[in-house]
Parts: structure tokens; C-alpha cells; sequence
């Protein structure tokens, strides 16, 4: 319990209770040890019955402001009309930004959803946080009956356990207007001089979020890419932070850059990803990188159609090696039915649904997808294709359970580098050295 208790804190900090309805919604459902819902036939034989079952996750169905809301819609909808079991679905939404912390809490008094949502970033926080258990045994029956899932069972195991099967992928990209840049940039140096002279007095020519909010998402997407372009890492394999390399000193030199250039300015210090998305969107940012799982939203934009995307720009003069992740599904902790959630969840990862999810700019999981002629007449599906490819660069990383306390230090120690004029290497050393000492590295 003082395990779950200090994770609640480090994802959480000293927080409110505010974010708790749809907790309180399932303490008296789910409150015991899953227990399947069975009938007996005539014959002797046990047939499931369907039962009532709870999934979190961040989309809403209730609304159409995302594409990816209306296809989870559909897919609820139709899996509650015809699955043969007659389960039914109900969706809690819950914002991104507080659903680690909001998950934790859940198990921490002995409740939760049966199917649950996580990300790739925070799965070891999941699993650390006890709101999901494995599902190996669905999950490497599911793999090998389905050759063109994108990933293997050994790369999703932790502790040997499979406790999640990614539903999408994604990468993040760069995102410019190709009205102001004459071609996409395609190093780092290229940025430095093309974003500098795209920068008007109403918009910037290239924004890096550094705000410490929402996990550090904005700062992290591009930090990952670029000190592995400069062949360093965030961790080694033994969980020990190494960013204080030369690497990582390069990466955060920079990002000051980026200011003394001009082409970003104190602004940016408190911006957090959705900042930087909607700065896009609204013309004061006129380049940034951005995961492809919101290209749909950013399409929306009335600029979209001076908007394109391209592989991040590395240090070398090619492509920094994709920053790869994916939204998943598992079996929540104190689920009724683990057969009954993980019919759900195969159901989730169908070739129907998955060219549902392509339709929304979503990068699918089912290789099968691309063939489908109907995919192929997307206006988007070239640019997808390209997405897709870039992905394969890059690789899935399940971070550790604290990550979002060290992402949100590290983002703190680039702003007093990229704008109180402090030593990137002594800056980086401190927080690594904290980092390993809290773990024991």
C-alpha cells in the first residue's frame, strides 16, 4: 500500500479530488475479485452470460469534436448490438492529463474499470500502480492468430508479462506551413535558419513546448528523437538515466538555439503540447512537431490546407529516429470477467474497426488495413503511408512508473538552461543524479 500511495504521489503531486466522478460511479460494482457470469444449459455445459462492463479511456464518445470520439462511438455501438455474449459497454472519459492519477487512486481503494485504456509511455505506472493485471495468455493467443498485428509478443512483455496489446500507432512528425517554408527542413541547422527567417511579429517560426504541465509531453516528443539522433538515450537498459551525455547537452544547447535565433521566444517556457497544437492551428506557430494522432484535429484547422508534416530533422543531416508510441488497451485490476474484457478488447482490434480508426488519421496495427482499396482512395492515405514508414525508425519504449515526475524536472531544468542562461551539462547532471539516486542507480 506505501508502494501505491507514493506512485499516487508522483504522478499527482499533493492533489484535489476533482477529477473522481467516474470513480465513484463503480466503487459498488467493483469492489471484489473478478468472478465470471455463467449459466448452466440442459447439458450440463457453462455458458457465459453478458454482463455490464465499464472501459476509461480518454476519448468521449459523447462528442463529435474528434474524429476519434465518433469512431469509438461506432464501435461501442456496434460491439453492444452484436457481440454474442450480450455484454454491454458504458465508456468513462477521462482528460489524458489526469487519468494515470485518477486510475491509481481507483485501485488504490480497490476499484476500477473492466477494460482499461493506457498509453505506451505510462503502461509500467499501470502495472506499478496495480490498475491492470497480465493478459498474456489472451494476448499471445490473439498475436498468433493474427499475423499482420505490427507487433510481436516478446517486444510487449514486461516482467514476461503481456499486460497490453497497442490498438494504434503513432509517430510524431513535424508539422510546418508550406506557405512559409519553401521545402520541409531537413536538419537541425535548417531549422535553426529557416525558422528564424519564417518568424513574423504575430508567429513563430518553430516552437518546442517546455512547459512542465501534462507530463511534458511537448518537450519529451522532441527530446527522445533528437538525443537518439545525436546517439544518446533517455535511460539505458537498466533503467538509469544517461541524458546527461554529450547527447543530451547538444539536444538542450539546441533548444536555447531556438530562442537566440529567434525563432521561439520566452512564450514558449510555459507551453504545454495542446498549447503548441492550437498555436498551430491558429497561424501564431508556423512549425512544431506533433504526434499523428492528432492530425485529424489539426486538419480541422481553416489553415489546413497550408499545412504539411514530414519526418523530424536530426543532427546528422537525416531523419531523428521516430519517437513511436500507441494508445492500448488491457484488462483493468478488478475487471468481472477477464474472458468477457478481452472479448471486447479482440473485438477492438478487428480489420473493421482498425480501417475505422485509419479513417480518422489514426496509424492502424492490422498491416491488412493498407491493402483495403476502399483505404487507398483516402486523400490522406499517402501522407499515412509516409508516417507509417518514418515510424519504423523509431522504436517502443515502456517508461518507468515515476517518468512523469522525471519528465516534468527535466523540463523545469531546459528552462533555466534555454532561458535563465544556466549550464545544460551541470543542469542535466543534477537531475540525473537525483533520478538515480531516488531509484538506486
Amino acid at each position: 500500500m506505501k508502494k501505491v500511495i507514493a506512485l499516487i504521489l508522483v504522478v499527482v503531486g499533493i492533489i484535489s479530488m476533482t477529477a473522481c466522478g467516474a470513480n465513484n460511479q463503480n466503487q459498488n460494482a467493483q469492489t471484489t475479485t473478478a468472478t465470471p457470469a455463467v449459466t448452466s444449459t440442459p447439458g450440463g455445459t457453462t455458458v457465459k452470460k453478458g454482463i455490464d462492463m465499464t472501459f476509461w479511456i480518454f476519448l468521449n464518445p459523447a462528442s463529435t469534436e474528434d474524429p476519434r470520439n465518433v469512431v469509438l462511438k461506432e464501435i461501442i455501438d456496434d460491439y453492444n448490438a452484436t457481440n454474442k455474449y450480450g455484454n454491454k459497454v458504458t465508456v468513462e472519459s477521462i482528460h489524458w492529463s489526469k487519468f494515470e492519477s485518477q486510475a491509481i487512486q481507483a485501485a488504490a481503494a480497490g476499484t476500477g474499470p473492466d477494460i482499461m485504456n493506457c498509453f505506451t509511455d505510462m503502461l509500467r505506472t499501470h502495472i506499478e500502480g496495480g490498475t491492470i493485471q497480465p493478459m498474456t495468455k489472451y494476448a499471445e493467443a490473439f498475436i498468433t492468430a493474427t499475423p499482420d498485428y505490427i507487433h510481436k509478443a516478446e517486444n510487449l512483455k514486461v516482467n514476461g508479462e503481456i499486460y497490453a496489446l497497442p490498438w494504434e500507432s503513432r509517430a510524431t512528425v513535424m508539422w510546418y506551413r508550406n506557405d512559409v517554408y519553401p521545402t520541409a527542413p531537413k536538419s537541425i541547422d535548417e531549422i535553426l535558419s529557416m525558422g528564424s527567417a519564417a518568424t513574423k511579429n504575430l508567429a513563430l517560426g518553430y516552437v518546442v513546448g517546455l512547459g512542465e504541465g501534462s507530463n511534458a509531453t511537448g518537450l519529451m516528443e522532441t527530446f527522445i528523437p533528437l538525443i537518439r539522433s545525436a546517439g544518446g538515450e533517455l535511460l539505458d537498459e537498466n533503467g538509469k538515466a544517461v541524458f546527461n551525455s554529450d547527447a543530451g547537452v547538444k539536444v538542450v544547447n539546441f533548444l536555447k538555439s531556438l530562442v537566440d535565433s529567434k525563432t521561439m521566444d520566452q512564450t514558449t517556457m510555459s507551453m504545454t503540447y495542446d498549447d503548441v497544437v492550437a498555436g498551430f492551428m491558429g497561424g501564431t506557430i508556423l512549425a512544431m512537431n506533433a504526434g499523428t494522432q492528432r492530425a485529424a484535429k489539426i486538419k480541422s484547422s481553416d489553415l489546413a490546407a497550408k499545412f504539411s508534416s514530414a519526418p523530424i530533422p536530426g543532427f546528422d543531416g537525416k531523419s531523428a529516429p521516430a519517437f513511436v508510441a500507441g494508445q492500448q488497451l488491457a484488462i483493468g485490476k478488478y475487471a468481472k470477467d477477464t474472458d468477457l474484457s478481452f472479448d471486447f478488447i479482440e473485438n477492438f482490434y478487428s480489420v473493421e474497426n482498425q480501417k475505422k480508426w485509419i479513417s480518422a488519421n489514426v496509424l492502424p496495427v492490422r498491416s491488412a488495413v493498407y491493402d483495403d482499396p476502399e483505404i487507398k482512395k483516402l486523400p490522406a492515405y499517402n501522407e499515412m503511408v509516409m508516417w507509417s514508414e518514418y515510424a519504423k525508425t523509431g522504436k517502443v519504449v515502456f517508461f518507468p512508473a515515476d517518468y512523469s515526475e522525471l519528465s516534468s524536472t527535466l523540463a523545469q531544468a531546459v528552462q533555466t538552461v534555454v532561458f535563465k542562461g544556466a549550464d545544460a551539462k551541470a543542469k542535466l547532471d543534477e537531475v540525473a543524479n537525483w533520478y538515480n539516486q531516488k531509484n538506486g542507480k
